[in-house]
């Protein structure tokens, strides 16, 4: 293979032929020879998120390195504590895994590229695919989104492919900690591993996560193995790299060099003018000077301009919104406005997003200033667009804030440096005596700025000094101790944990702890199944305290929230929510208007979820499709679709009655159509979705309508959606797939993937012959004649299976049949098998009888058991031993618990999740449920 182009040329492809700032120029090369530093302070509006580009140039870099030497993670993550900066990085992401998994894609989105550039990814893109177990026949790099609920893809299909994931502080941190928010309880050993070994974390704007920061170096003088028994160093533990121009102070730092600050295009920005005017208010009069303060930019301004408004709350930037629309109705002024809460769907928020980037009407660094506006543009935020974001505004009006936040604030002001008239303005209500989120520091602040003789001028190249040292303090957070790690590790132990990891990586402030929260037509009822299942795309996070608070404000005392499932939901409550939950709302609750939650809001919520799915017969989703004339006249029809309760009278036509029934519903949708608010591409969306539900139920009548649970549905698939599989160990679904397998067949596959990843991994030869041994034994429990029943009813098969083709609808009546206890765990028997051939307490041993027993996620510390009545004797030949066994999945491994603390304590905590990951991950590659979530 030639060799890996130099990060230049790499940073040039991606980025239209531009070339690196030397800082990053001197940090490849510092990564690619080394390790990154513990911290990256460069000012803001100098290109921080290149680190990305160079984790992942360093990381093909180093792919022809021996594995043993290869210091660079396989997975980077990018981290910030803002949902809007997760979405616009992961846009980047997203083109630069298209363009390395095919480089001539490169020329779609910039037509000038050139044969060199083209080549450049081609080099890096076949490097990635060298270091996964399965790269060559996979893509490069496997790019995905972490923001609050189940989303399809977001896991890599194994532990060896490099990966790039971008996620909010909650997302990661709960993964790494072993209670991974959005992931089902079975796989959260799974997420643990793939967040908490062989991990690049580049925490950006670290200084809004300072208990995350604290608290890597408690984990690790918590966790009591040796992850080095597996991984080189620095692989064994994530590398925290804090990217920040406003974070704490420490010894390995990097920035700017006399070369940076000689560059003319850092010099130009470094030096931009941001002359600042202070207006002195007070509480009650703070939302109108604020408004005052932007209508009278706009006003003196002499061609169409754009100017951002920050304020410290959601609340207030509301009442500053609603102000300054009042106040423009009077003036002859042609105003764009957009409002940003950081509380929005992606939908919504894509719709503000794609207006402030766009070159014409929004407000991008780097856009073409020359070119006239048709009219002003005006910005109301509150903290989710002060970091991060490569915007570049002309003028800026902000509550006052504490130092970090207006230095990051201010960096949204004349960014480049190459506005003629920026203008910056601070409002200060001089009566307030603490601020939310920034306590007293915003008049010391005030203090600092009145005290300055002259001009004010808060550019980049004095604003530090100007404003002083930050005096904010972290938020309160729980101090880490051995027992709460080892608690949450024993993530198959169903009961509430000792304590909560947000308080540990978001502290004691309810603003920091969240639920997610999603609205749907169709709520099921506790213990149903939620149809589709959640999306990032349609929940956003809200602090648990005000979610409460508006439940308990309008008289609601329980709430539906996702099972730990992921499958089904459960009514809990209000005062049992936890961060991370995630709560369903029905339409009817309202709380959500076009520019995202809004507690006020009464009218009926969008129901996102049926464009992904189809269409729930139930009224109340009716009742959010259609007019209340259309959906009353339905009502009736619907009636025909309930799953139960007929007269024995009405048994006989009831096929009819639901034939004419069903022609109504489509007439119905077929003159349906969207809310009035959608943009023309959501509209089309719709319209797709509306006609192939036409067409779906015009072309198969009944057979278009299937029982899902406990309601009937009728659903469609778009080209362009996919679904998360989600699986429930309660069916023990990954035994039922589209291809019948053989035991031997499978356990055979399994044993030679998990080798393939541990081999690609660097583990050592002892370590990856007993993983390959527990592939090929994880299923053995199989071997119990009532599964095999279960697997093959009709006894088609002369070998033992491990998947059956056995139609989902029907599981429950041939599991019946078979005698299988329902919820028996067939791993049990397995390991109960390996155990009784192994006849030995080595580690090895240990090791297998752990890795198979845990191959769905259970045996942390122990495993299930059920009622088992009729139990069955196992035979099984077991690396040439012959042994039997009782049957009984009713009785506990009481040797499981001890052996599990054993191998914790030999491999580290997230050492033996990975260790299970790469056999997990290896039988849902083996049974092509790699989507599996």
């Amino acid at each position: 293979m030639s060799s890996v182009p130099s990060f230049p040329e790499f940073f040039a492809a991606c980025h239209r032929g531009r070339s690196p700032f030397p800082w990053q120029r001197r940090l490849a090369e510092r990564v690619v020879a080394g390790v990154w530093p513990e911290a990256v302070a460069i000012p803001t509006g100098l290109g921080k998120t290149a680190c990305i580009d160079i984790a992942v140039w360093a990381l093909a870099a180093q792919a022809t390195k021996a594995r043993i030497e290869r210091k660079a993670a396989t997975r980077i993550w990018y981290v910030v504590n803002r949902r809007l900066l997760v979405d616009v990085a992961f846009e980047h992401g997203k083109k630069l895994a298209r363009w390395l998994a095919d480089p001539e894609r490169l020329r779609e989105d910039w037509p000038d590229a050139s044969g060199r550039h083209v080549e450049a990814l081609a080099l890096v893109g076949e490097a990635l695919r060298g270091i996964a177990a399965f790269g060559r026949e996979g893509v490069p790099l496997h790019v995905a989104r972490l923001r609050g609920a189940a989303e399809l893809g977001v896991r890599a299909p194994d532990p060896s492919q490099p990966s790039l994931i971008f996620a909010t502080v909650p997302m990661f941190a709960s993964r790494w900690l072993f209670r991974g928010y959005g992931t089902s309880v079975s796989m959260r050993p799974v997420d643990a591993a793939l967040a908490g070994i062989d991990s690049l974390v580049l925490l950006d704007e670290a200084h809004l996560a300072r208990p995350l920061v604290r608290l890597r170096r408690q984990v690790e003088e918590c966790d009591p193995g040796q992850p080095g028994l597996l991984l080189p160093e620095p692989r064994r533990y994530p590398r925290f790299v804090s990217l920040t121009a406003t974070g704490e102070p420490v010894e390995d730092t990097f920035g700017l060099s006399e070369e940076d600050l000689a560059h003319p295009v850092v010099t130009r920005r470094l030096e931009a003018s941001k002359p600042t005017t202070l207006v002195p208010s007070s509480t009650k009069d703070l939302v109108a000077d604020l408004a005052d303060a932007a209508i009278s930019v706009l006003g003196r301004s002499q061609q169409p301009t754009s100017c951002v408004v920050f304020v410290n709350t959601p609340r207030r930037a509301r009442e500053v919104y609603g102000r300054i629309q009042r106040d423009l109705a009077r003036r002859e002024l042609n105003v764009s406005m957009l409002l940003l809460t950081g509380r929005m769907r992606e939908r919504e928020a894509a719709r503000v997003r794609n207006t402030l980037l766009d070159p014409t009407r929004g407000c991008p660094s780097g856009r073409d200033r020359a070119r006239a506006r048709q009219e002003h543009l005006l910005v109301v935020a509150t903290q989710t667009l002060e970091v991060g974001a490569d915007l570049d505004f002309d003028h800026l009006v902000t509550e006052s804030a504490g130092v970090r936040a207006l230095v990051q604030r201010l960096g949204r002001l004349n960014r480049l440096g190459d506005a003629e008239a920026a203008t910056a303005t601070i409002v200060h209500a001089q009566d307030a005596e603490s601020w939310p989120v920034y306590g007293d520091e915003p008049s010391v602040v005030w203090k600092r700025l009145s005290d300055v003789e002259g001009d004010l001028d808060l550019g980049p190249g004095g604003v530090t000094e100007v404003l002083g040292e930050p005096s904010d303090a972290p938020p309160p957070a729980g101090e880490l101790l051995r027992c709460h790690l080892w608690d949450w590790a024993k993530t198959s132990r169903q009961r509430a944990p000792l304590a909560d990891p947000e308080l540990f990586f978001s502290g004691f402030d309810d603003d920091v702890a969240r639920v997610s929260v999603v609205w749907r037509a169709y709520v099921p009822h506790s213990g149903d199944q939620l149809l589709p299942t959640l999306s990032g795309d349609e929940a956003i996070e809200i602090p648990i305290g005000e979610v409460r608070k508006v439940l308990g404000e309008r008289n609601t005392d329980t709430v539906t929230r996702l099972g730990p499932d992921r499958v089904s939901v459960e009514a809990v409550p209000v005062s049992r929510l936890h961060p991370g939950d995630q709560v369903i709302l029905p339409v009817s609750f309202g709380g959500y208007d076009r520019f995202g939650w809004n507690p006020e809001a009464t009218d009926r919520v969008a129901d996102l979820s049926m464009l992904r799915f189809g269409l729930v017969l139930t009224e109340p989703v009716c009742e959010a499709l259609f007019s209340p004339q259309d959906a009353a006249e339905l009502s009736d029809s619907l009636e025909w679709f309930r799953v139960e309760g007929f007269p024995d009278e009405e048994l006989e036509d009831i096929e009819a009655k639901r034939s004419e029934a069903l022609i109504r519903l489509a007439d119905a949708i077929a003159n349906s159509s969207p809310p009035d608010s959608w943009s023309e591409a959501e509209r089309t969306e719709w319209r797709e979705w509306r006609d192939a539900l036409v067409t779906r139920i015009a072309g198969n009548g009944l057979k278009a309508v299937e029982q899902v649970g406990s309601v009937f549905a009728v659903t469609v698939r778009l080209a362009r959606t996919r679904q998360p599989r989600i699986v429930a160990d309660v069916l023990d679904a990954l035994s039922f797939t589209d291809d019948p397998q053989s035991l031997d067949g499978h356990h055979e596959l399994v044993s030679s993937t998990a080798r393939r990843i541990a081999e690609r991994l660097s583990f050592p030869t002892q370590v990856i012959d007993p993983v390959a041994r527990a592939g090929a034994l994880h299923d053995l429990g199989k071997l119990d004649p009532r599964f095999q029943r279960w697997l093959d009813p009709a006894g088609e098969s002369d070998v033992p299976r491990a998947k059956s083709s056995t139609a989902r609808a029907s599981l429950e009546a041939t599991r019946i049949r078979s005698g299988w206890p329902r919820g028996g765990r067939h791993e049990l028997l397995s390991a109960r098998l390996v155990a009784a051939a192994t006849g030995r307490h080595d580690m090895d041993a240990d090791l297998i009888i752990h890795l198979v027993g845990s191959h769905h996620g259970h045996g942390r510390p122990d495993f299930k058991v059920v009622d088992d009545p009729y139990p069955t004797p196992i035979r099984a030949d077991v690396s040439g031993v012959e042994v039997q066994v009782d049957g009984a999945v009713s009785v506990p491994d009481w040797t499981q618990p001890a052996r599990f603390r054993k191998l914790c304590e030999t491999y580290g905590y997230w050492g033996l999740a990975l260790l299970e990951s790469v056999v997990r991950q290896a039988d849902h590659l083996a049974s092509g449920a790699g989507g599996v979530v």
